[in-house]
């Protein structure tokens, strides 16, 4: 991660916006390289609903959103992104984050934590996959 990402400021940028929490991650403002998937399970991670207006998190959320984000990145990385349909690394292999995740793709299926049925719904273009049980918030 990079050092320009520090939590003073995406708490700040956080508690000045009114826009649903997936779309500030979505955004590019205050982190860079959080695409849909990666957004997805860094709200199920922080235990945080994707409609949720971002100046609403508490600050326990917002460090663990902060937390959750860095988590997802690195291990995303680690694992050379994801491969849904058409995307290889440089070298040709595919990513292989998407096996892992919690809540992404998995509509209908079991929570690993808490065996709720993962939702889905339509934020503008894009789909948020969530468990009801474990984000409440």
């Amino acid at each position: 991660m990079s050092e320009a990402f520090t939590y003073p400021a995406f708490a700040a940028g956080l508690k000045a916006s009114r826009a649903p929490i997936k779309q500030v991650l979505l955004a590019g403002r205050l982190v860079v390289g959080v695409g849909n998937i990666y957004a997805c399970e860094v709200l199920f991670l922080a235990g945080i609903r994707p409609t949720v207006a971002a100046q609403r998190i508490g600050p326990l959320r917002v460090r663990r959103l902060y937390s959750a984000i860095t988590t997802v990145l690195e291990r995303a990385v680690e694992l050379g992104g994801s491969t849904l349909k058409d995307f290889s690394s440089a070298d040709g292999e595919d990513g292989h984050f998407q096996h892992e995740a919690n809540v992404y793709g998995r509509v209908g299926a079991p929570c690993h934590h808490c065996g709720t049925a993962i939702k889905l719904l339509r934020q503008g273009q894009r789909s948020s996959y969530f468990c009801s049980r474990c984000q409440r918030i």
